[in-house]
């Protein structure tokens, strides 16, 4: 069965999602919504770096589903228009319309979200008859799904932790995310919106997700960061990051049980591989490391590339997770579902024919 997409966002992780939806074998792209106006009426096989397919990408996103679509694959940004893009999923899913986001990290364990958010996109998507799942890298597959699966080796489960370790190159980030959310080059009095505790808390959810998934019940949630200056000023992005304002950041949420950490995810980032050399580091670069201590202990280390962009393998597998999902979200029944809810999503059709 082929199943008819609107894809909405070229942004970094956008980008990959358009290239994957045109080449999966069960979806057919039917629309392309952008917000940029340099990208209106452009096609969208040019703007995935591609031949071109027909498509015409416009900002009138009831124009683009208005085609006949069965789902919406959602990556715009969600910074600063929340409870537009809120609006717009409601109204999606009011319409029939399934959709896979990445765009809100709340909603990647549902149980752990605003009650009246989940309920109000509940509500909208069983009067659609449509279905929702919020997924992606982290939060999401390896700070989620990926612990509880490798828990499955375990014969004693002693605590999960599991780190994201990434250098913020200058230029591998958009200037949203790397002043805006990260708060590079701000004073350390500052508390940049990544480590409050709105910004940590879909990484709480996931901390919870996995604490739900393996019948643990925690007493308390904690949540701790600490800010790195910059040792000397620097040029980032155009701009100049001072001696002693924020050149990185170090977060945890702890899920705790009688005082012990049991569930655990960290962030360690850096805007120079130089910087912090007493922080934990990949072995290889940018990585996703998995300590689950017991017995046995089950160490393990992820890290990806795409061509010399080392950042854009871990956008292309954010956009996967939701573009891989789609089929199987379009057969669920209808309401915000979690990754959990469905058979594991993989690369089916997608090994290589020649």
């Amino acid at each position: 069965m082929t199943y008819r997409v609107v894809h909405y966002g070229t942004g970094f992780s956008g980008t990959h999602a358009l290239r994957g939806i045109l080449s999966h074998p069960e979806l057919e792209l039917v629309g392309l919504v952008v917000h940029g106006d340099d990208k209106v009426d452009r096609d969208a096989g040019e703007l995935a770096g591609l031949a071109p397919i027909g498509v015409r990408a416009t900002r009138d996103l009831d124009a683009a589903v208005a085609v006949g679509a069965d789902a919406v694959c959602y990556m715009p940004t969600t910074h600063g228009r929340f409870k537009a893009a809120l609006g717009e999923v409601e109204h999606l899913l009011e319409s029939g319309i399934n959709v896979a986001t990445t765009a809100f990290g709340l909603l990647i364990n549902p149980a752990a979200a605003r009650p009246d958010v989940v309920a109000r996109l509940d509500a909208a998507a069983r009067g659609g008859g449509a279905t929702l799942l919020s997924t992606g890298i982290e939060p999401g597959f390896f700070s989620d799904y990926l612990p509880v699966i490798m828990s499955g080796c375990s014969q004693r489960i002693d605590s999960i932790r599991l780190y994201e370790l990434a250098t913020y190159v200058s230029g591998d980030q958009s200037d949203e995310t790397s002043f805006e959310i990260c708060g590079f080059g701000q004073p350390l009095d500052v508390v940049p919106p990544i480590v409050d505790a709105a910004g940590m808390a879909p990484w709480e959810g996931c901390v919870r997700s996995i604490a739900t998934q393996l019948d643990v019940v925690l007493d308390a949630v904690e949540h701790r960061y600490e800010l790195l200056p910059a040792p000397e000023a620097f040029e980032y992005q155009g701009r100049v990051i001072a001696e002693g304002t924020i050149a990185g950041f170090r977060f945890e949420i702890a899920g705790k049980v009688d005082g012990v950490t049991r569930v655990a995810v960290e962030h360690i980032t850096r805007t120079r591989d130089d910087q912090a050399p007493h922080w934990p580091k990949g072995l290889a670069g940018d990585a996703y490391r998995l300590v689950i201590a017991g017995s046995p202990r089950l160490e393990c280390e992820f890290s990806f590339s795409e061509g010399e962009d080392h950042l854009a393998g871990g956008f292309n597998i954010n956009a996967m997770r939701a573009v891989n999902s789609i089929p199987a979200l379009c057969a669920h029944d209808p309401g915000v579902i979690s990754t959990f809810d469905l058979p594991p999503v993989t690369g089916r059709g997608r090994v290589a024919r020649t």
